[in-house]
This record gives C-alpha cells, sequence and structure tokens, in this order.
C-alpha cells in the first residue's frame, strides 16, 4: 500500500532516464504523446538551449517552427514547439528513417531526408510530406490508444512536488498550471482539442 506514490510512470509505463523538471517538452511528450513515456518520441530540450544547445542544429529546428528557447522555461509555445518536434519524428518513423541520424539534429538534414525519399519513390517528397505522415502517424496512434482503453496521462506529482534538490539545475519543478497551459497548446498544435 502506497507504493504507488513512488511510481515513475505515466499510463503505467515506466520513465525513460530523462528527467523532465530540466526539460519540461521532453515531460510533455512523457505525458502526452500517444505512444506513452518514449526519450527517443523527440528531440530534447537541451539541444536546443541558445546557450547549451546544439547551435548548428538551430537552423533546421526553425524549418519546422521549433525556435530555440532555454531549457527549462515551460510555457505555451514549449508546448507548440514539442509538439511540432514530436510530429517530425514522427514521420522519420513512420519512414523508417533512423531518428538518431536525422533532423534537426544529426546529418540527415531535411534537405537530404526528403531528397532520399523522393529518390526511393521517384515523386517529390516535401518537408510537409514528411510532416504529414508524422501527424497521420501521431492521429492513428491516438485513435489504437483510444479504442484500446489508453488516453493521455499524467507525469507522477513528484515531477511537480519536488525539486530537483543538488547540482546545477537545484529547485527545478514542473508548475502545474505552466504544465496545462503548455499541455493545452501540445494539444492544440496537433487538433487535438477534444480530450484534455
Amino acid at each position: 500500500p502506497g507504493a504507488a506514490a513512488y511510481a515513475m510512470t505515466v499510463g503505467g509505463a515506466e520513465l525513460p532516464c530523462f528527467d523532465p523538471r530540466i526539460q519540461p517538452g521532453v515531460g510533455l511528450g512523457y505525458a502526452l504523446a500517444p505512444g506513452g513515456p518514449r526519450y527517443d518520441a523527440l528531440e530534447h530540450d537541451l539541444d536546443f538551449d541558445p546557450v547549451a544547445g546544439l547551435a548548428y542544429s538551430f537552423p533546421e529546428a526553425r524549418r519546422i517552427g521549433a525556435e530555440p528557447a532555454p531549457a527549462g522555461v515551460l510555457d505555451e509555445e514549449r508546448g507548440r514547439r514539442t509538439a511540432r518536434l514530436l510530429r517530425l519524428w514522427s514521420g522519420l518513423d513512420a519512414l523508417n528513417l533512423c531518428v538518431f541520424a536525422s533532423s534537426p539534429t544529426r546529418p540527415l538534414t531535411i534537405d537530404r531526408l526528403t531528397a532520399l525519399v523522393t529518390a526511393v519513390l521517384g515523386d517529390a517528397f516535401t518537408l510537409e510530406d514528411l510532416l504529414a505522415a508524422g501527424q497521420l502517424r501521431l492521429d492513428e496512434m491516438r485513435a489504437y490508444a483510444a479504442r484500446e482503453g489508453g488516453a493521455p496521462g499524467e507525469l507522477p506529482a513528484r515531477m511537480h512536488d519536488e525539486p530537483i534538490t543538488e547540482g546545477r539545475h537545484k529547485g527545478a519543478v514542473l508548475d502545474r498550471a505552466a504544465f496545462a497551459r503548455a499541455g493545452a497548446a501540445f494539444r492544440a498544435e496537433l487538433g487535438w482539442q477534444d480530450i484534455s
């Protein structure tokens, strides 16, 4: 009894090892992505931090509307940015393209990816096509989860109530109200206004 308060899960699935209190976009993905909490569903917030991030990837991120921002900021734009990154990586997954080699932080840029798919298909394939494939995949995963009784989950209360105790990110915690607003922006970006 009482062990549930210590479980680090979303919808019964264990959280990956990346702490969402310092990367709130990752936390949004853990809680709201239809595939559940996965560390490889989207790029991490730290990659797009203007100071500590991967500056070479910023132009690629901007192409999908993911402007660099400080990693710990939790606002509505974080929700929209997270949804856009999730859509991109969902498109890569849909086409069986390796997310660990692909845009925005790795050598397979959007132009290289779309040229590769164009070469395979024989028809022009654009960034818009890639994002549309990602959106379709997410929508279908969401419909499947709903059919099977799944729903968006909630992060463990500890992520909102217990600040990080030591180190560079000491004191970091996810404000509940800000997380809810960012989550609403995330869902709106993906066209999922019908559920909370």
